[in-house]
């Protein structure tokens, strides 16, 4: 049993007015039609560090899969990872390992408690990210997921400061921005809002954490 962790609130709470609003946020991504012909992959990214996308992402996934969905969730932040310690898990062979060719697709899929929920980790490597994101064979484990998932949700380094998110967002059918109220900047938002369209990606929206 995976010892999930408090900020998972989707599952701890479900009754929560936190969880209302993912279910929200559910629900926006669904009447976008996102969810119609296939597995479809997201992309989470924001302006900096500590804004809440891996908390988004996470509990996000959580509210699809108590939908009836079955959803992958992928941390492709290599620099500071942090979906294994939301799901309670050690972060031990992952993308990293995949992308370096030291793993096998299925052997870096970690199946949590949660029915339908499949985590990939980051895992460790020394090799630049952006070179590592970029190997072909990061887009192949994406349709892997997309052919045998109904959502794959990819976390990522912030997009202003690390070109990570900009290399991965061709590979996805769009992205989310997290923002966090009273601590992102206009500027920043605005930023990654540019970096994301110049990638030609489709941005679906801003999620605001932590609103009042």
């Amino acid at each position: 049993m995976l010892r999930l962790s408090n900020t998972l609130i989707a599952e701890r709470n479900p009754q929560s007015h936190v969880s209302e609003s993912f279910r929200s946020l559910r629900t926006y991504i669904r009447q976008l039609g996102l969810l119609q012909g296939g597995g479809k992959a997201l992309l989470f990214t924001s302006g900096g560090a500590g804004e809440g996308k891996t908390t988004v992402l996470a509990n996000l996934a959580v509210s699809f899969v108590q939908d009836g969905k079955k959803v992958a969730v992928v941390d492709g932040n290599l620099r500071g990872p942090g979906l294994h310690t939301v799901f309670g898990l050690e972060n031990g062979a992952g993308l990293a390992d995949y992308l370096s060719g030291l793993k096998e697709a299925d052997q870096i899929s970690v199946y949590g408690n949660l029915a339908n929920l499949t985590i990939v980790t980051a895992g460790v490597s020394t090799a630049s990210p952006p070179d590592l994101l970029g190997n072909a064979k990061m887009g192949e484990l994406l349709e892997e997921l997309k052919g045998t998932h109904d959502l794959v949700l990819l976390d990522t380094p912030p997009a202003v400061e690390y070109s990570d998110a900009r290399v991965l967002a061709p590979l996805t059918d769009g992205v989310v921005i997290v923002a966090r109220y009273g601590k992102s900047k206009r500027d920043s938002i605005r930023k990654v809002k540019t970096l994301m369209e110049q990638s030609g990606t489709a941005i679906l929206g801003i999620a605001i954490n932590q609103a009042k």
